[in-house]
């Protein structure tokens, strides 16, 4: 049902244009910065603002020959591939910029605002159209004409423009609290670097280290079980480490699963790798205190004498920066999708440990200190996220509307 004084229409009648930035070969204009025009990629367009980093730049030559992506402030810039329907509004500071495989979409500001029709793309009434106009068999992307016929929910400009600064304040915590959540994690990294490799040793300690095999401290687990209630399918992900299966594996799938194949059980404490995305980083252990059980394209590993070695300390080494470059280099394998750091190349690794136990837990403690304040920043992240996205339904539908002045011109 559309409220009164609202309309639904596609976002094709109230945009001047809807384009896709350039798609064939842009590698080939690319240019170190300062030689030429930044050009955004996905990976700077965020839900609701730019990520102002990891930037390439197109040549002048390059630039001239794809003026139809040239940007103008005001432009809605929405997510291709990936995480499709991503959407963020060009601000001046950027405009002349180029931009690559993204849809561009330049509003009519006497039908929609730029800042609404970026609020409504990234909400979930937004997504949900979007991923259903989705093209593709194996990469799903969003094409220029399925985004022409988005349908948009929209009331006056005076009301879309209250909209948006409320979301606008939204966005900038959201912003605020992932900043924040990136120091925190380049700080963590830094201070890996340092002491796990004896650079930086903490007050009171001063005995040998040594270099061990991994194979050598730890063990591979090789129990496995059906999932239940006391021990649950769990997943891996290089953002969150050991964490329950969300929704969407759904329990008939669950069923299903079950009739063919068991799951690898992981105790607490247990150490849990991804063979074939390892080298991104998806490795962590499990901070249950419950058993669990996962994929059996995992492999999971446990501590032989914990007299002798500090599970905490071995998992923080092994999710060192550096170390997963090394392990990056040990993929083996010759179709990209079967590539996989194997578990004898993995169990072979040396890494350098404390010969005292002590000081391993006291490394150990330092680094799951700095772990426990960036997993509250992730889950103050989320929360912020649920609460914009519960408020973006209410508003997006006039199931809650806002007061506007109506003397605005």
């Amino acid at each position: 049902m559309v409220p009164k004084g609202w309309k639904k229409c596609p976002a094709k009648d109230v945009c001047k244009s809807i384009n896709v930035g350039v798609v064939i070969k842009p590698s080939e204009y690319y240019v170190a910065e300062g030689d030429g025009v930044r050009a955004f990629r996905s990976a700077n367009v965020r839900e609701g603002f730019i990520n102002n980093s990891d930037w390439v730049y197109f040549s002048r030559e390059g630039h001239e020959k794809n003026k139809k992506s040239e940007l103008k402030a005001g432009d809605v810039l929405i997510v291709r591939s990936g995480y499709p329907g991503t959407a963020c509004v060009v601000t001046p500071e950027f405009a002349g910029s180029n931009a690559i495989d993204i849809v561009i979409a330049r509003p009519d500001p006497s039908k929609v605002i730029p800042e609404y029709l970026c609020v409504f793309t990234n909400s979930e009434i937004g997504r949900s159209q979007i991923l259903n106009l989705q093209g593709g068999m194996a990469q799903k992307h969003l094409n220029v004409g399925a985004y022409k016929t988005l349908e948009l929910m929209l009331p006056s400009v005076q009301e879309q423009k209250e909209i948006a600064r409320i979301f606008s304040v939204w966005d900038e915590a959201i912003a605020t609290t992932e900043q924040l959540l990136a120091n925190s994690e380049q700080q963590k990294k830094a201070l890996m670097q340092q002491l796990l490799t004896g650079k930086r040793r903490l007050p009171g300690f001063e005995g040998a280290w040594e270099k061990v095999r991994v194979g050598k401290i730890l063990a591979v687990r090789k129990e496995k079980k059906l999932p239940s209630e006391d021990c649950p399918l769990y997943s891996l992900t290089i953002e969150k480490g050991v964490t329950p299966k969300t929704d969407r594996y759904n329990r008939e799938a669950l069923v299903a699963d079950t009739a063919t194949k068991k799951y690898k059980q992981v105790k607490p404490l247990d150490i849990v790798y991804n063979p074939a995305n390892l080298r991104w980083g998806a490795i962590n252990y499990s901070r249950e205190n419950h058993d669990v059980v996962v994929s059996p394209i995992y492999e999971v590993l446990y501590v032989k004498d914990e007299g002798c070695t500090d599970l905490g300390y071995v998992a923080q080494a092994l999710m060192r920066p550096d170390q997963i470059r090394r392990f990056a280099s040990m993929v083996e394998g010759t179709l990209m999708e079967r590539k996989a750091v194997k578990i004898e190349p993995f169990l072979a690794t040396p890494i350098m440990i404390p010969r005292s136990l002590d000081e391993q837990k006291a490394i150990s403690s330092v680094l799951c200190q700095m772990d426990e304040s960036i997993d509250g920043l992730r889950r103050e992240v989320d929360l912020i996220k649920r609460e914009k996205s519960a408020l973006m339904q209410q508003l997006l539908t006039g199931k809650r509307r806002v007061k506007v002045d109506q003397g605005e011109g």
